[in-house]
């Protein structure tokens, strides 16, 4: 894994796949290749390690024939990151590149190397050009030499791959990984996320599972993977303006897409108030009937964090029982929830492996699911049966910032959804909720920088971080501490604050910063408490919060507004990210690909 983009049209094609996969550097990556069709129909590879700038050094002065190419950024699974492992990879005619994991790699390497291939690399991705090639030697044809070659093997891909031999063609398919079309005037893109392609064209079709797509200036056909039935390709126009996935006036995709929440809250909440605002509507949910006898909210990473509180949201405003389960463990043991209730997955990109995986289970286990996801049409829309889309719009920075805010907005009106809508809570809430985007943008215009640079630097002098919060503040706490965990490179733990006496407490000394958001109202006094314990014990302390109400509840280093405690989530979450977001800024972070990670999470 981590980006593929392939191109089929008229154009010169070397300089379009290296600015689309510019455009897919967010995704997080070690190394990047490109193949295209060169002099006497002959298909270059050029491959590198490092940033991309290393791979455009070496492609400079190349130019490609009209036709098709492919590119790739990789974040390594099988194989160091080294050019070796790079893609694209080739065996004979075939070149291809490749997200996702080959469960069977080992067994099929062997098969392969008993019938004369050898290997170069490291890499699962080469076997599957071996096996294409393999076939293709049989078929003469690319696009039934890809189903046959795929036919014995097992875990997830997202391949693009072109042919010496068919100089027009390119050829696509996907099992579990992640692949998006766009049409453009007489010419055709594939990518892993539409901001590889969307300067060229909005028109896009999430590619089906197990579908093979074939790719020419002359259009696109589709066909099942198993049994080549011919399928119809329906584009349709995303909403995105192309100047939202470009950084504007902002240093970085994670500043602009910070101060974008509060049009995300309001896109999220678009459509679905009724009744001047008195009223939720969320019509995808009528089809699973009567509310649920309770709720399990799997996922994973800032979307887990996303899901406490919509636990905390939804046992306030409703009935309901609530769990929250991590995703990655939620499949592995057996599943004892009550007839009846839905199981959630929240996802940003929407092909989180492990999330899929537990709707999957869940399905099978008789639950009804529900999606909470920002990509319409990715692979866990198909997989739940009712889909809740957030609306942040694209998300280039690995660090959720903008996707967060509208995942707590969303779950916020589900449980609006699900509370008596003639409870005095449930109408203040709402009230609340309707008002927070044009309260959270005056925020955010008058935030002060200097005091976040100041508290940045606090933080960076810091031998150790510790996030504490109580309630409400404890999923803001850890969410938190992940930030400041992706793009500085930190240490810093989230812990919730009655739990500091049961361990973490021992971790306190001078040099220590500990951090705690004071939002919840009602559990503020006992935070407080927490607070002078670790200023006994010689720790430095940062709090982010509204006024204090007494001589008791000291004044928060960095004061919040006045508000609802939901309200005060998003402020404060808003607070959180710019000191992650400058703390990195000042230490020389890359902030938007922070190292070791990747924005789509779709292998387990």
């Amino acid at each position: 894994m981590c980006g593929i983009i392939g191109y089929a049209g008229p154009r010169e094609p070397v300089g379009i796949v290296l600015e689309a996969l510019s455009r897919l550097e967010y995704r997080g990556y070690d190394s990047s290749g490109v193949a295209f069709f060169g002099k006497e129909g002959k298909i270059s590879v050029v491959r590198a390690s490092g940033k991309l700038s290393r791979l455009a050094e070496s492609v400079q002065g190349m130019t490609g024939s009209p036709g098709t190419a492919i590119g790739h950024i990789r974040w390594a699974t099988h194989g160091a990151p080294t050019e070796e492992n790079a893609h694209p990879h080739r065996s004979g005619p075939i070149v291809l590149v490749h997200n996702g994991i080959i469960e069977n790699e080992r067994t099929l390497r062997r098969e392969l190397v008993g019938q004369g291939y050898s290997f170069s690399s490291e890499t699962d991705t080469e076997v599957l050009a071996h096996l294409i090639h393999r076939a293709y030697r049989e078929e003469g044809d690319l696009a039934r030499a890809v189903r046959k070659g795929l036919s014995g093997v097992e875990g997830s891909y997202a391949l693009a791959v072109v042919c010496e031999e068919s100089p027009g063609e390119l050829v696509a398919v996907r099992k579990g990984a992640p692949l998006i079309l766009g049409e453009g005037e007489g010419e055709f893109f594939v990518a892993s996320d539409v901001p590889a392609f969307l300067k060229w064209t909005r028109r896009v079709m999430p590619l089906p599972p197990e579908v093979v797509a074939t790719l020419s200036s002359k259009g696109v056909s589709l066909c099942r993977l198993s049994d080549g039935l011919g399928l119809p390709a329906v584009f349709e126009e995303v909403p995105w303006d192309p100047v939202q996935a470009e950084k504007g006036q902002y240093r970085h995709f994670m500043e602009k897409e910070i101060f974008e929440g509060p049009r995300a809250i309001m896109d999220t909440l678009e459509g679905r108030l009724g009744e001047e605002n008195s009223r939720v509507f969320l019509p995808e949910l009528v089809r699973l009937g009567p509310n649920p006898t309770e709720i399990v909210f799997v996922a994973c990473g800032t979307s887990y964090h996303a899901a406490l509180l919509g636990r905390l949201m939804i046992e306030s405003l409703s009935p309901v029982p609530v769990r929250v389960e991590i995703a990655s463990e939620f499949r592995y043991r057996p599943l004892r929830f009550r007839r009846g209730a839905w199981v959630i997955g929240i996802s940003q990109s929407g092909e989180t492996a492990d999330t899929l995986g537990a709707l999957e289970v869940a399905r099978k286990e008789g639950y009804l699911t529900v999606a909470i996801t920002n990509v319409g049409g990715s692979s866990i829309t198909r997989e739940a049966e009712a889909t809740l889309l957030t609306r942040a719009g694209p998300e280039i920075g690995v660090a959720s910032t903008k996707a967060f805010i509208a995942q707590v907005a969303l779950v916020w009106l589900l449980a609006l959804y699900l509370g008596r809508r003639e409870s005095p809570d449930v109408r203040d809430s709402l009230a609340a909720l309707v008002r927070s985007p044009a309260r959270m943008e005056g925020f955010l215009g008058a935030v002060d920088r200097d005091l976040i640079d100041r508290l940045s630097r606090q933080i960076l002098a810091a031998r150790f971080a510790i996030f504490i919060g109580r309630g409400i503040d404890y999923p803001l706490a850890i969410e938190g501490a992940l930030k400041l965990k992706e793009i500085t490179y930190r240490p810093a733990d989230g812990y919730p604050g009655g739990e500091l006496k049961h361990g973490p407490i021992a971790l306190v000394e001078p040099g220590v910063l500990i951090v705690a958001p004071l939002v919840d109202t009602r559990l503020r006094p006992k935070e407080i408490s927490n607070i002078r314990e670790i200023e006994a014990r010689g720790g430095t302390v940062i709090t982010i919060g509204p006024p204090g109400s007494g001589a008791e509840d000291p004044v928060p280093t960095f004061i919040l507004p006045v508000s609802s405690e939901w309200d005060g989530v998003f402020y404060a979450s808003a607070v959180l990210q710019l000191l992650a977001y400058r703390a990195a800024s000042i230490a020389g972070n890359d902030v938007d690909q922070p190292r070791n990670l990747a924005k789509s999470v779709t292998v387990e």
